[in-house]
């Protein structure tokens, strides 16, 4: 019963193992982040809060346009860490593919980011 969905997992865990899956998961979740901001929060010229603090709600109030920050940063390390992947890969296998993976969880990290100041941005 059990055999069939541990085969299945191995599965899964082999092709998330694959270095181009991971960068494409690092892209696109980079491209979803740049979409929500774009589509869905519209900024521009005016005020919108930057930084959400638990104490005081929002503490870092500034121009609309500086939110195209977050997924620019994320689009740097993107594209700095594979040029590093690519340069490493033969002399230190391990370092490459860590790099990878952290790549992945950055982007994801800006994503949640910009969702949550979707969800405190009232437009």
């Amino acid at each position: 019963m059990f055999s069939g969905i541990i085969k299945t997992m191995n599965k899964v865990l082999e092709y998330t193992r694959n270095i181009l899956f991971q960068i494409a998961v690092s892209a696109l979740l980079n491209i979803i982040s740049w979409v929500v901001i774009i589509a869905q929060i519209k900024p521009n010229a005016e005020q919108l809060p930057l930084h959400y603090n638990i104490f005081f709600g929002p503490d870092i109030v500034t121009k609309g346009y500086y939110l195209y920050t977050l997924p620019l940063v994320g689009l740097l390390i993107l594209v700095a860490n594979y040029v590093f992947y690519r340069y490493t890969k033969e002399r230190e296998e391990f370092a490459a593919k860590i790099v990878v993976a952290v790549t992945m969880l950055v982007q994801a990290l800006i994503l949640i980011a910009v969702l949550f100041l979707k969800s405190i941005i009232v437009i």
